[in-house]
């Protein structure tokens, strides 16, 4: 059965789908082409994150704190965040991390007056700017994970793909990885 809007915002809010890997993207358009920002991840229950991020470098993050190995060789230590930032792929995995279930510090909500599409396996929603109810835009959620698949916004489009969500050895490496490498931020 079709969840109604406030449902999907709801379940959304809650979602956590364990343990998930894939690939993220930003896309900015612009006249010359289009930039953004590309990586992988893996998310492990309990607030563990590997994000690899295309050009740029790799961040493990765990409860007490953080690590950034940048490609130029650069390692940066920081405390923990308290909650992930509320950009890709962090705010697609976790939703509620998102800036579009129309909440006071939100930029965009899941317009109600347009239907819900439902395919097979995700449910698309129509978005709303608060900032300016002249732009739209489009949100499809994996109904199997809640994950937030992709965000349509016409200046910029955000996609995650799951590669798996089920842990294999190499997975579990990264996750003693993280836990043995990122430093206590109270320390």
């Amino acid at each position: 059965m079709m969840p109604t809007h406030q449902q999907l915002i709801g379940l959304l809010a809650r979602a956590d789908p364990g343990f998930v890997a894939g690939d993220f993207a930003t896309r900015f358009r612009s006249a010359s082409g289009p930039e953004g920002e590309t990586g992988s991840f893996r998310y492990f229950p309990g607030g563990f994150w590997e994000v690899s991020t295309d050009g740029a470098g790799r961040f493990l993050i765990a409860p007490w704190g953080m690590r950034v190995e940048l490609e130029s060789g650069v390692v940066e230590e920081a405390p923990g965040r308290g909650t992930p930032p509320r950009f890709p792929p962090w705010s697609l995995v976790l939703p509620r991390y998102s800036t579009f279930l129309g909440r006071e510090h939100d930029d965009w909500q899941i317009d109600a007056s347009r239907p819900l599409l439902e395919e097979p396996g995700a449910l698309t929603a129509a978005l709303t700017s608060l900032e300016d109810p002249q732009y739209k835009g489009t949100l499809t959620v994996s109904t199997e994970t809640y994950t937030i698949t992709s965000v349509d916004l016409g200046h910029m489009v955000q996609t995650l793909v799951i590669v798996r969500t089920e842990p294999n050895d190499d997975d579990r490496a990264a996750l003693e990885d993280i836990k043995t490498t990122v430093k206590d931020g109270g320390s």
